[in-house]
């Protein structure tokens, strides 16, 4: 009898120990609030539904497991990395043993045994969080920590630079822009989008854990992964690394948009008869046949009648020959570029040149070059007569100093937004806005264009310094635009800044985006398929400006860049205002017959109901400034 109760006692003792082994700890109390999981080095039984496999060649040789239901608790995570190749899929519903640790600052589990598929086919439960704002601190990602997450909103594709090494790329609710682009330097605006551009970063991983991947995720069909592109509706794991926080794709994700166009935007010059481009062409010495296609093959397509080049290196050989394969391109020689002295047959350091079309352009008196504020040979002016108009104009191409490099005193970084050698910059600015100021004068004309890259953002000191004097530049005027990108956020580095005399000459302008949104991998000296396009031919994007002096000789310029053409004119007559304002058509005796609200910008003004004769147009561009234009209806 002893014997029986003995064993039954032993017998209860066994239940006992097994339903303790059998314990469930939920994946939110491993977790924990905390940095650190509070089980670390403690064998525990938990269970979830898994939510990602990253079993394949050099992945993280692991799954992540979520609890479907959750404690509720905003400060826990119900994710967890389970590290070993186990047989499971996304989907299925496990209970398993595995001891508790913490590697590379994540927690994970690992050393997995008794491993239970419970149930197939389970709805994975995703976390609604909108991005960047349930991701505003460290302790909300730690919250996060290998939990499913549904991203419902558009994200942006704003960095590839760790794309080939590392397999990430960086993603944002919106195209970031660099802070002095839009922002007075060390203004409080400033060091609030610096701030928000910070937070508003997200690290798309594809969960290799080797460097270099190969295939490399995310290329289209073109072999390439494109800045600027978007993805809707992102469903991914959180994860961290070391202090580091990434995501892992659940679904392949699909972006789209600002795909590859094969030339310019020909409708946004408007109505030009020339075609002005600057361009920054990198560097470039002729040494590799692949650069020099590539930069060939875009200022064809560009088909510019003026080309301001910016980084043409190795002298006098070196536009030879490019001016050369570009006439080659063409069929005919068509181009010639302006041979201004004091350099070598070939030379170390890169200079400023102007290529135009001899049958429409020509270079009217002599050429200068700026080189009393260094960089030196990068500070080219030349005037240059329409032939077919009779007209002439001023044209500066530059290439201020850049913002790499050590500066001291007043060209070290003050902390503003505009970096190293700003003094510099501005220095140069104004070099070249007094030298303008009097070539105007020399050359006889106020129509001035000033392009090239200025290294300078749009709300930097340099540009500022323009604008200040009336130019303004023709991209901003027209559309809202970028020429580089650096660090992920897209900004103006490249212009085309027109004077007020200019203004009504000038029919559009545009960027040709073939350099800044495509991956360094890209680059001549890194693409293993050679590809000869006109992509990442550079880093800077072309800039490109229409110009028409079709009616110059029946332009009424009133002031600035208030202009009325043509004059004389039939069935209509455009009006370009300087600001947004009124006009008014009155008989020469004062009789008002027409009235109309304009904003700014080029306005067409239909007269078809007016008989032919001489009437009065009456402006009002601003507040008070009132101008009286004669006008000959034929």
């Amino acid at each position: 009898m002893k014997t029986r109760f003995l064993w039954a006692a032993i017998s209860c003792l066994g239940v006992l120990a097994a339903a303790k082994a059998q314990e469930i700890t939920p994946i939110y109390r491993i977790q924990g609030s905390g940095a650190s999981s509070g089980y670390q080095g403690r064998e525990v039984v938990t269970e979830g539904v898994v939510t990602l496999t990253l079993f394949g060649e050099n992945q993280l040789n692991g799954f992540f497991i979520q609890d479907t239901v959750g404690d509720g608790d905003e400060a826990t995570s119900d994710g967890i990395f389970v590290y070993g190749k186990e047989d499971v899929r996304q989907g299925d519903y496990v209970r398993l043993t595995a001891k508790v640790s913490e590697y590379s600052q994540r927690t994970e589990l690992s050393g997995v045994k008794n491993l239970e598929l419970l149930k197939k086919n389970t709805s994975i439960p995703f976390k609604r969080i909108a991005f960047p704002d349930g991701f505003d601190s460290e302790d909300a990602y730690e919250s996060l920590e290998g939990m499913a997450v549904l991203i419902p909103h558009t994200m942006w594709l704003n960095a590839t630079r760790s794309l080939t090494s590392d397999g990430i790329v960086e993603l944002g609710s919106s195209r970031l822009r660099s802070p002095t682009d839009y922002n007075l330097p060390a203004s409080e605006a400033y060091l609030q989008a610096v701030a928000d551009n910070a937070r508003n970063r997200l690290y798309l991983d594809d969960g290799s854990s080797s460097r270099n991947p190969s295939p490399c995720p995310w290329l289209d069909a073109d072999g390439t992964c494109r800045t600027g592109q978007k993805v809707d509706s992102l469903f991914c794991v959180v994860d961290q690394v070391d202090k580091n926080y990434r995501v892992y794709a659940v679904y392949e994700p699909r972006f789209y948009g600002n795909e590859r166009t094969a030339a310019p935007d020909e409708s946004a010059l408007g109505d030009y008869e020339l075609k002005v481009c600057g361009f920054n062409i990198e560097m470039f010495f002729d040494e590799s046949p692949l650069q020099r296609a590539r930069i060939v093959n875009a200022l064809d397509a560009i088909d510019a009648d003026m080309f301001g080049l910016v980084e043409v290196g190795g002298g006098r050989k070196v536009i030879d020959s490019l001016v050369a394969a570009l006439n080659r391109a063409k069929g005919k020689e068509v181009y010639d570029y302006v041979r201004w002295s004091g350099y070598e047959t070939t030379s170390t350091y890169t200079l400023n040149h102007i290529v135009y079309r001899t049958d429409r352009l020509e270079p009217y008196d002599k050429y200068f070059m700026l080189n009393t504020v260094s960089p030196t040979n990068r500070k080219l002016i030349q005037a240059f007569r329409e032939k077919e108009h009779d007209q002439v104009f001023i044209f500066s191409i530059n290439h201020f100093k850049a913002k790499s490099g050590t500066g001291t005193g007043a060209n070290a970084d003050q902390g503003d937004g505009q970096g190293i050698y700003n003094q510099n910059r501005v220095q140069e600015a104004y070099a070249v806005l007094n030298q303008l100021n009097s070539l105007r004068y020399y050359y006889g004309t106020e129509k001035i264009l000033v392009m090239g890259d200025l290294n300078a953002l749009y709300r930097e000191d340099p540009i500022r310094i323009f604008t200040d004097a009336g130019y303004e530049d023709q991209v901003h005027r027209f559309s809202e635009n970028y020429t580089y990108c650096y660090d992920g956020q897209i900004q103006y580095l490249d212009y085309s800044l027109a004077s007020p005399s200019m203004q009504p000459f000038v029919t559009g302008a545009t960027v040709w985006h073939i350099n800044a949104d495509e991956p360094a991998f890209m680059d001549y000296e890194k693409d293993r398929d050679n590809n000869e396009g006109p992509y990442r031919s550079s880093d800077h994007e072309p800039v490109i400006v229409g110009l028409s002096f079709a009616s110059v000789a029946n332009r009424t310029l009133v002031s600035g860049s208030l202009a009325v053409y043509p004059n004389p004119a039939k069935d209509r007559f455009y009006l370009q205002m300087q600001e947004a304002g009124k006009v008014e058509i009155l008989t020469c005796g004062g009789l008002r017959l027409k009235s109309q609200s304009l904003p700014e910008g080029r306005n067409e003004i239909d007269v078809r109901d007016l008989r032919p004769g001489l009437y009065l147009v009456r402006i009002r561009a601003g507040k008070d400034s009132v101008k009286m234009v004669k006008l000959l209806l034929l």
